[in-house]
């Protein structure tokens, strides 16, 4: 920051702007009032006020003559969510604690939403982390932001690049919206078409409910392939330890490369070819499916890469190799990634000290089993639904790294608007 353009100056953070924190109190909630805001309520999105505790209209007087907030003004977590500004706009009063409460709302010198970038960029950051020597923080004292140093530019740069910021936010906004809106298409595809099937008239009661005539209720075994390893687990506790990994080999899948839905494959370990053979019964090969067996998100499956090499499941994942005479891999993994969604893979969980899938109930876990033919249809319509998303979350990102290196541009005078 010491190559600052001409006309720019690097000030100290409260020397231009009122900067004041909430109420230190603890009052009594009430049922209905005025609502009482903490860091916690702070998102990325905004103020959060679905979960928000209430206070007497008598507290928050007494609380605003301190720290009244405005339109315009900027809030700043302080404890436990750290950042997350946001400006307020809000058609109601409110009162604060744990935020810090940055004046701007009638401030000449500063514009918010510049003041709001700068806030989420690296000049910020930097410097916090600089002061609590690299730690991550769960508190931010009042004075430290007070003491922030930032680049001021003439209030109409400061315009003029918070404009610009804006419209990408904009775009990122538009696509965050179609992101959310296939996302509720593909909810609804999904349950429709895994219980109706395609252009079906006639249906009947099954043990899984209304489902078309023709289709059949098997267990998962049935559409897997004729033997003892199309349902396995990986190898058992001691049989595949850090001992024997190597930098080369085949390579050992674990189960948080599919925890998103999507194969993922993150650093890769390998074993030799002798332990490789030694553990066989836990082989893997591209067009598996691989579903986390144990942790928060055991259920989870993707499919592994067709071109993927021959590789060795990790203790923690499960390996489900479909039939292809007899289904689309695809539309199994559609059913999982169902089932996931609506909290029914519960079923098929353990009791333990943490969640794990029951190889044995999964392997007799029923499912429907409509026409080869049509299974093909619908996995090709929902995996339609799913390249949409995948293209939207991509374009999201783009313009997130557009946006990044704008900030870093822009914030610092490099480029001049």
């Amino acid at each position: 920051m010491s190559n600052l353009p001409k006309g720019w100056e690097l000030v100290q953070f409260d020397k231009v702007c009122d900067i004041r924190d909430g109420t230190h109190d603890s009052p009594k909630y009430i049922e209905n009032g005025v609502p009482f805001i903490t860091s916690k309520h702070l998102t990325d999105n905004g103020i959060d006020f679905t979960e928000t505790n209430y206070i007497s209209e008598e507290n928050h007087i007494e609380f605003s003559k301190r720290s009244k907030v405005d339109n315009g003004d900027i809030l700043f977590g302080m404890i436990g969510t750290i950042g997350k500004p946001v400006i307020v706009n809000t058609d109601f009063e409110f009162s604060i604690k744990n935020v810090a409460l940055l004046k701007l709302s009638s401030n000449e010198l500063l514009s918010n939403i510049y003041v709001l970038n700068l806030l989420k960029s690296n000049i910020i950051i930097n410097q916090f982390l600089k002061l609590s020597n690299g730690g991550v923080q769960s508190f931010i004292a009042l004075g430290m932001i007070r003491k922030l140093k930032i680049p001021l530019p003439p209030i109409e740069e400061q315009k003029k690049i918070a404009d610009i910021l804006s419209t990408v936010d904009k775009k990122i906004a538009f696509v965050e919206e179609n992101i959310n809106a296939t996302e509720e298409l593909k909810k609804g595809l999904m349950q429709k078409l895994l219980t109706e099937g395609i252009g079906h008239t006639e249906f009947k009661d099954s043990e899984l409910g209304r489902i078309p005539e023709s289709w059949e209720v098997v267990e998962l075994l049935k559409v897997c392939e004729d033997n003892k390893r199309a349902i396995v687990d990986g190898p058992f506790g001691s049989n595949l330890k850090t001992i024997h990994f190597r930098e080369e080999g085949i390579p050992v899948i674990q189960s948080n490369f599919v925890t998103s839905g999507k194969f993922n494959a993150k650093e890769y370990v390998y074993v030799d070819e002798d332990k490789f053979n030694s553990e066989i019964r836990s082989k893997v090969i591209g067009g598996d499916i691989v579903m986390a067996k144990i942790g928060a998100n055991c259920g989870t499956s993707a499919i592994i890469p067709l071109e993927h090499p021959n590789a060795l499941l990790s203790g923690n994942s499960i390996k489900i190799s479909v039939d292809q005479n007899k289904a689309s891999t695809v539309f199994i993994d559609f059913i999982f990634k169902s089932m996931y969604s609506r909290n029914k893979l519960v079923e098929l969980k353990s009791v333990g000290a943490q969640p794990a899938i029951s190889m044995p109930l999964l392997k007799k876990m029923k499912i429907v089993k409509p026409l080869l033919e049509e299974q093909k249809q619908i996995a090709e319509i929902l995996s339609t639904v799913d390249k949409k998303l995948e293209n939207l979350k991509e374009k999201k990102q783009s313009f997130e790294e557009l946006k990044k290196g704008l900030m870093q541009k822009l914030l610092t005078g490099q480029v001049r608007v």
